[in-house]
């Protein structure tokens, strides 16, 4: 009797922390959004576009100049994680311009998906300023807050730039601290030395957000 066994392959994506804070001495930080239109011209060149809603976040990160030992390192941990997840905490646009209580911002009432606007709520005073990033509770995407938010208790209304790509609970709570982009590498990695003496390095790695 010939017994026939499945094999199930099973993915596992590594994390690796590339933030400032985890040891990447990166020095310049580009982001660049990008969203699928679709757009057409006329014959008598008027143009028609339709957002399909569909948005994500690009980096172009580049180190400072490292001695050549701490960037080799830094560069072959890059290399590795090629088809790893990265996390990366930027050290100022992760966190709040705004007012978070210790009670936390939470989801008021259940909020349907594919929708720019969100009803937030929390027992202490708080309040989200234009430009704030901020996660979901269910998704790892990062959402930009559009305007100002009143400086409140309870629950109002919180405009997006782009829409959330799930439903979401009743009571959960929002990341608005240390908000984390999950990123994936292009696989490029620029590599660059001081030609004088080739003692020191600089890299440049390019990664776009994993949706």
């Amino acid at each position: 009797m010939i017994r026939l066994r499945e094999v199930v392959k099973i993915e596992v994506n590594v994390l690796l922390n590339i933030s400032n804070n985890a040891g990447f001495p990166w020095a310049e930080c580009s982001i660049t959004e990008n969203r699928l239109m679709y757009v057409s011209d006329s014959v008598g060149l008027k143009r028609s576009k339709r957002n399909t809603g569909v948005h994500r976040y690009e980096f172009e990160l580049v180190t400072n100049d490292m001695p050549m030992t701490q960037g080799r390192g830094i560069k072959a941990k890059l290399s590795r994680a090629v088809d790893d997840t990265l996390l990366f905490v930027h050290p100022r646009l992760s966190y709040s311009q705004g007012t978070i209580p210790a009670s936390q911002v939470k989801v008021s009432g259940a909020q349907s998906a594919n929708t720019d606007i969100i009803s937030l709520t929390s027992t202490g005073i708080w309040q989200l300023l234009s430009g704030d990033y901020i996660q979901m509770p269910n998704d790892t995407k990062v959402y930009e807050v559009a305007t100002d938010t009143l400086l409140q208790t309870g629950s109002q209304n919180v405009e997006l730039t782009s829409r959330i790509r799930l439903a979401l609970t009743n009571a959960t709570t929002v990341i608005t601290n240390n908000v984390t982009w999950y990123l994936e590498s292009d696989g490029v990695i620029e590599v660059s030395m001081e030609a004088s003496n080739n003692q020191d390095m600089q890299l440049v790695l390019k990664a776009v957000e994993r949706i």
